[in-house]
Order: C-alpha cells, then sequence, then structure tokens
C-alpha cells in the first residue's frame, strides 16, 4: 500500500500582511493555517491562544503599534514583543521584521527610520533564541519608502511584495 505523504504543516500569524497573504497560491506544498487578522498588533499575539504546537509557525505583526511608540515606551514594547513571540507554540519559528509603510501625507521617512530602528532592538533581543528572523525590510523600501511597486495602498503588499516573502521563507525554511 502507497504511504500518503504529509504535507509539512505552517502557521502564518499576525497582521493583514498575513491575513491577506493568498498562502494556497504561494505554498500549494504546505498545510496553511491563516491566523492573520487585519488591524491587529502586539495585543493580539500577546492573547493567541491557538495550539500551533504542531506546526512550523511564520509571524508578523508590529505595523498597527507603530504610532503609539515613543522613544520613552520602546524598551518595553521590544520586551512585550519578543516574550510574545517567543510564547507562541511552534516547532520553529520565523519572524519577518516589521514591514515599511508610506500611510502619511508629507513623504517623509521618518516612520521608517524609528521602525529600522525598532526592527534591530527586536533582531538583538531575539538574539539566543531559536527564532529565525526574516529581515525584508531593506528588499521592501525605495528612497526610504515602502516601494510603491511593491504595494496597492502604500501599507499593504501586492503580489510582487509577497513574492519578496515567499522567496525569503522559501530560503529560510529547511525541508
Amino acid at each position: 500500500m502507497d504511504r500518503i505523504e504529509e504535507k509539512p504543516k505552517f502557521a502564518f500569524v499576525g497582521n493583514s500582511h498575513m491575513a491577506f497573504w493568498a498562502l494556497d497560491i504561494y505554498f500549494p506544498q504546505w498545510e496553511c493555517l491563516n491566523y492573520g487578522a487585519p488591524g491587529e498588533g502586539l495585543a493580539y499575539v500577546e492573547s493567541f491562544t491557538v495550539d500551533t504546537s504542531d506546526c512550523q509557525v511564520i509571524i508578523q505583526f508590529g505595523s498597527n503599534d507603530i504610532y503609539r511608540l515613543n522613544d520613552e515606551n520602546v524598551d518595553d514594547y521590544v520586551e512585550r514583543y519578543v516574550k510574545a513571540v517567543l510564547s507562541v507554540p511552534s516547532l520553529k519559528t520565523y519572524l519577518f521584521c516589521i514591514f515599511p509603510r508610506n500611510d502619511y501625507d508629507d513623504y517623509s521617512t521618518a516612520v521608517n527610520q524609528f521602525i529600522r530602528m525598532l526592527n534591530r532592538k527586536i533582531y538583538e533581543k531575539l538574539q539566543g533564541t531559536d527564532i529565525i528572523y526574516l529581515d525584508v525590510f531593506d528588499r521592501l523600501l525605495l528612497d526610504g519608502r515602502l516601494n510603491p511597486d511593491l504595494t496597492i495602498d502604500d501599507l499593504h503588499l501586492n503580489g510582487k511584495g509577497y513574492s519578496i516573502l515567499v522567496e525569503t521563507v522559501k530560503q529560510a525554511v529547511d525541508l
């Protein structure tokens, strides 16, 4: 009798970048569970209670938290962020950086400079853990802003943007 090959199981957790990702199209060889929730951020991941211990987990969030952060509370946020990521049960966890965004009117790059600093602090805090950090920040940028060729609305990714994520995930996952 032929043995049926089981598909590797992946859970995607986070905000709208996860929720809107057409996982069945990009990863037909995997069983993908999508726990992305538009508009969510740290509080969602901190309260995530789904048992994903039999999955490899891919997480991305933080974009929706940016405007509540400043120099005074960023270190506390990083502590909570990393603790939340570490608390999601998994066989292996992959964490995407916080993505750049352009949803402001003055063409400033200040928010993305802040996100870059925040990503650096998160990356440093993850050192010594088993989390695999997926840094696509610079690949999504053009002149300090989210590349308009990769987005549908200066915040959410289009097919070209998701292709960068897919390539990054496939390079990181060892199957």
